[in-house]
């Protein structure tokens, strides 16, 4: 009889409950190793890294591409006028499929650029002896176009000190539209000559070169 009491209560005893701050307590530490655990943990540090950096440096290549762009066809814009303008110059006569031909040697120093084709204008200007500027002939390549801008014997603006009494000389006149292929900040749109259109600027460039041979201005003798 005293057995089975016993045993009674050995089988109805219970594990004391553990206090609720101490579980807490435990909790917390737990925490504490997982957040330690994370901190040291450098897996995957380069990736997190690389994108964060990577917009800002694919932006920064690809704004130096595009100035560097700009600079370099504003610089051949510039070379291709004063290289047209120098060889016309040399002529004491002229033809109008000769200047196209001088005018397509002056496109191709544009080259590699594509997205447009520069624009240029020759003008043979004589100036009388009171000073007044008249065009002695005038012709203008736009993409594969040959035009006359400029009317014979019509007045035109010079710079007033080129305005010397008796004097000729030749002006070139050179443009093009610098797309670039990302626009940035750019709004204005701006037309090409080949018909397309796109974020960009003008570039031009007026150059004036005075006649290499002879007294007299270059003659066109079909203008």
């Amino acid at each position: 009889m005293r057995r089975q009491t016993t045993n009674h209560l050995f089988s109805s005893a219970k594990a004391p409950a553990m206090p609720p701050f101490k579980r807490i307590r435990e909790k917390m530490a737990a925490s504490r190793r997982i957040l330690a655990a994370f901190g040291k943990d450098r897996r995957g540090v380069a990736a997190l890294e690389f994108a964060l950096i990577a917009p800002v440096m694919i932006m920064l290549l690809l704004g130096s591409i595009e100035i560097t762009n700009g600079f370099d066809v504003n610089k051949k814009l510039a070379r291709a006028g004063a290289m047209v303008g120098d060889l016309v110059t040399q002529q004491q006569s002229i033809t109008k499929e000769k200047i196209a031909d001088i005018m397509e040697i002056g496109t191709s120093i544009l080259l590699p650029y594509w997205r447009d084709l520069p624009t240029i204008t020759i003008t043979s200007i004589n100036v009388d002896v009171n000073g007044n500027a008249t065009v002695a002939w005038s012709q203008r390549k736009r993409d594969q176009t040959i035009s006359t801008p400029y009317a014979k014997g019509s007045t035109i603006t010079i710079d007033p000190n080129l305005k010397i009494p008796t004097s000729n000389f030749v002006r070139v006149e050179t443009s093009i539209a610098y797309i670039p292929l990302v626009a940035w900040t750019m709004k204005d749109t701006v037309n090409t000559s080949i018909g397309t259109s796109g974020p960009g600027i003008i570039m031009g460039k007026m150059i004036y070169g005075r006649i290499r041979q002879g007294a007299t201005a270059v003659a066109c003798t079909n203008c």
